[in-house]
């Protein structure tokens, strides 16, 4: 072949690759309206933000002189009980679980992280109860006409505890003033036998509640599945033991993209002088061992809250990046996670 006929060859080519091209385009034509749709679809709606870690006496803690309050004192370092927001991410409508004693604080850092102004005296659209623990829910008592004097702010709660907010003061108070208006759950059980029946407390955020082994003195207790249209969060604070039924972990964490778990202890020592038989929860280094093999496979999924003023891990560094790099993170106050 000579250089002319090299020449000639070259457009040939180019052209022959063009059709091949095209042709392939046309075999499998990619329709990117459709994958847009399909995007937004499938897009987060909500945002679920960690407004509190702490156990239901915060850092510092009442009556404690060890340590790591008198520190907190000096330093001015406060830790707020275990809460979480949740924003809307189209209408701006908030949530809270859980109304803490620090309710105030916790709302006006749900206000600022989400640029929230003007709310008056409906400062969040809702809130969800676990259960009637004093760092859960003594919080609405601000709602009532001392303070906010909110009006007909949803409350979702188990039967029980419904009927213990109606039956005794000064909740019964915020009922009958139209403060807060209780709504009903319907909770089902980690061992299978009762489904839980979803309710939305904000439209498009499907939430699930389950009945946890927990001390009932005034009320059941529930964890929380809050499944937005991308992913699923997991909030169970409070929690006797993992053993109460072969499965009971296993049940809660099914579906689950994030978990904040009990953490109250760290290896149950946290309480001398006290029996800590009256207050049990699963030691930290329990549940670590449980899921070893999701701390290496999924860091990160499982992450703790409800730590105890004593609980080493709210108060030494070093102990929280040794229990990061074993897959399991102490939750962080201003976390977000987009569901």
């Amino acid at each position: 072949m000579n250089r002319f006929q090299s020449l000639m060859l070259v457009p040939l080519l180019m052209v022959g690759t063009l059709v091949l091209l095209l042709g392939l385009v046309s075999i499998d034509p990619v329709d990117h309206r459709a994958q847009d749709a399909a995007s937004e679809e499938s897009a987060p709606r909500f945002e679920v933000i960690v407004l509190g870690r702490a156990q239901d006496g915060g850092l510092p803690h009442l009556g404690c002189e060890r340590g790591c309050c008198v520190m907190a004192r000096r330093s001015g370092r406060q830790e707020t009980p275990a809460c979480l927001g949740v924003r809307d991410l189209e209408s701006g409508a908030l949530l809270m679980l859980e109304a803490s004693p620090a309710i105030e604080t916790q709302v006006a850092l749900l206000h600022e992280l989400t640029g929230t102004t003007d709310r008056g005296r409906r400062p969040v659209d809702g809130i969800l109860l676990t259960h009637a623990h004093i760092g859960h829910y003594a919080g609405l008592i601000q709602l009532g006409r001392e303070v906010a004097s909110t009006e007909a702010v949803p409350v979702w709660s188990t039967p029980r505890f419904a009927g213990f907010l109606r039956e005794n003061g000064p909740w019964s108070q915020l009922v009958e003033l139209g403060q807060i208006e209780l709504q009903e759950i319907s909770p089902g059980t980690t061992d299978g036998k009762t489904a839980p029946i979803a309710f939305e407390p904000l439209p498009g955020l499907k939430v699930e509640a389950f009945l946890v082994p927990h001390r009932d003195e005034f009320s059941d207790t529930v964890a929380y599945k809050l499944r937005g249209p991308e992913k699923t969060i997991l909030f169970c604070p409070d929690v006797d033991r993992w053993d109460a039924h072969d499965g009971l972990l296993e049940s809660l964490l099914d579906g689950v993209d994030v978990a904040y778990v009990d953490a109250t202890f760290y290896d149950g020592r946290e309480l001398p002088g006290r029996n800590i038989l009256e207050v049990p929860h699963p030691p930290m280094i329990r549940t670590m061992e449980l899921l070893e093999e999701m701390g290496r496979e999924s860091p990160g999924r499982v992450r703790f809250i409800h730590l105890n003023h004593t609980n080493p891990a709210l108060n030494d560094q070093d102990l929280q990046d040794r229990i990061r790099g074993k897959g399991f993170p102490v939750a962080e106050v201003g976390e977000r996670t987009r569901i």
